[in-house]
């Protein structure tokens, strides 16, 4: 995936030590035409290995939105004529983050849904049967890998954190 502005500047300016990015997609937050708090930002949903965060570098300042991994409850997606949107649920608050594209919708779901297995916060398919499958847990880290959206270090790191639950 080609590189954004947006994701550069958070790269740059808000990645906190040993924090590592690992999927994005261009979009926005508010509402088309919105004024106020729904005020229309376009910008870039970020996914780390700790958190999800909406980030828009513009000339007059920023938007940045964070929310951990590990607080979210429930996501719900929602696509209408390629309109994609996907809104995440916490005990205390929300983000809903619109985009077009079908492949940055899908990359930043799979991240969120890996990155919420690791840190231990169920995920749907985890809710769905109560035990947590390791042997699952490692092919689709092997898949994350694979994609090239971990790197073999953090690759070895999270095999280690599951490899514990053997």
């Amino acid at each position: 995936m080609k590189t954004n502005k947006h994701v550069e500047n958070f790269n740059k300016k808000h990645l906190q030590s040993g924090e590592t990015a690992v999927a994005w997609a261009e979009g926005y937050i508010g509402s088309v035409m919105g004024k106020g708090k729904d005020t229309q930002h376009n910008g870039a949903l970020i996914v780390t290995d700790v958190r999800v965060a909406f980030y828009r570098k513009g000339l007059l300042g920023e938007v940045i939105e964070n929310i951990p991994l590990k607080s979210i409850t429930s996501i719900e997606r929602k696509s209408i004529l390629g309109h994609r949107s996907i809104k995440m649920h916490t005990s205390h608050d929300d983000l809903e983050f619109k985009t077009y594209s079908k492949e940055g919708e899908i990359a930043v779901i799979d991240a969120i849904e890996a990155g919420r297995q690791l840190s231990g916060k169920p995920t749907a398919s985890q809710t769905a049967s109560a035990t947590v499958d390791p042997y699952e847990q490692l092919k689709k880290l092997a898949d994350l890998k694979d994609a090239g959206i971990l790197s073999e270090e953090e690759f070895q790191d999270k095999k280690t954190k599951i490899m514990a639950l053997i």
